[in-house]
């Protein structure tokens, strides 16, 4: 669950690259670094929604994304953090968005910025309100899914794929998928309601 009182300031000198390292072990280090990272997954999201796709739903995979990429990031690579974080947040949508059956995904540029989302700051409000967003959902899951369906959704955003997290739970991959579909429905289901 994302941590809302630890202090900033600590990591503010931090580079992205410094941040993803000690990410790995220490769980305020991954949290300043999600939320370095969640006005890109905000953005990535409200473009991607132009498809019909929910941008809830985009969100929630966009996070999974950089979960993996903060748990697969090896700095001794020479790339930068934010780009390889960039990859993995917009080609866990696009999967999603083609699981939706969305087929011209490929076509869509996500550089060109909408002017309203390109122009947007980063605020005090806007931290807080990524904040609330990521604390809603942290919690949503902590609360609606079983422990089935959390194993599952903890190994997916750790990293693995739905194969591997399959062979960890012993179980077959479509039972996995079924988890995971089953997941997002009542995490959106439980933030929908929330925001009523």
């Amino acid at each position: 669950m994302l941590d809302l009182d630890f202090n900033l300031n600590e990591f503010c000198g931090k580079t992205d690259e410094e941040l993803a390292v000690l990410a790995k072990s220490n769980r305020s280090a991954e949290d300043a670094l999600i939320l370095r990272f969640l006005k890109l997954i905000f953005i990535k999201a409200e473009i991607i929604s132009f498809y019909g796709i929910d941008s809830d739903d985009l969100r929630q995979e966009g996070l999974m994304g950089l979960l993996k990429a903060i748990a697969s990031y090896v700095p001794e690579r020479a790339i930068k953090f934010s780009t390889y974080a960039e990859v993995c947040i917009v080609n866990r949508m696009r999967t999603y968005v083609k699981k939706c059956g969305v087929k011209h995904i490929d076509k869509l540029s996500l550089d060109d910025l909408p002017e309203e989302i390109a122009s947007q700051e980063e605020t005090p409000e806007s931290i807080y309100i990524n904040k609330e967003f990521f604390s809603e959902l942290w919690n949503a899951v902590d609360n609606v899914l079983s422990v089935f369906e959390n194993r599952v959704f903890c190994l997916c955003v750790s990293g693995k794929t739905y194969r591997q997290a399959a062979s960890v739970l012993g179980v077959s991959e479509k039972s996995v998928d079924n988890a995971m579909q089953r997941a997002r429905r009542k995490i959106r289901d439980s933030l929908n309601k929330n925001q009523r």
